[in-house]
């Protein structure tokens, strides 16, 4: 009895130790690294023939894991959007952008501004931006 009364102890405040330690799990997002986005198509000042498909590749990294990927192609005139399509990433730390459009509607040239807007699993938004030209 003498050798099993000091384990209890031990073992009791190890219990009452590890109980009354922070609680982490309140759902409080943790310290944000903005994702970085890369845009490698199109280049800034390309210039794309109505008709044809505009290609915008790139990737995106986040470190809180990324929730979904927005992609907006807007006359920079008139603030029209042309294009739109949101995907889910499916809670990854990494994605590809992979997105295509076939231009439609271009009867003059169009200065365009695609807008990619990233958010991750808590919400934290990050944006990139390349500005093309659309002719006809």
């Amino acid at each position: 009895m003498k050798k099993i009364l000091p384990l209890l102890i031990i073992l009791t405040a190890t219990l009452v130790m590890t109980g009354c330690g922070k609680d982490n799990n309140n759902n409080t997002p943790p310290a944000d690294s903005p994702s970085v986005i890369t845009i490698t198509a199109p280049t800034a000042g390309t210039i794309i023939i109505n008709g044809s498909t505009l290609q915008v590749r790139g990737n995106v990294t986040d470190n809180n894991a990324l929730s979904n990927a927005r992609i907006e192609i807007r006359n920079t005139t008139t603030n029209a959007i042309l294009y739109q399509q949101n995907q889910s990433t499916g809670n990854v730390l990494y994605y590809d952008l992979n997105w295509n459009w076939t231009v439609t509607g271009i009867t003059s040239t169009v200065n365009a501004m695609i807008r990619i807007t990233v958010t991750d699993r808590y919400n934290y938004q990050v944006t990139k931006e390349v500005a093309v030209v659309l002719v006809d």
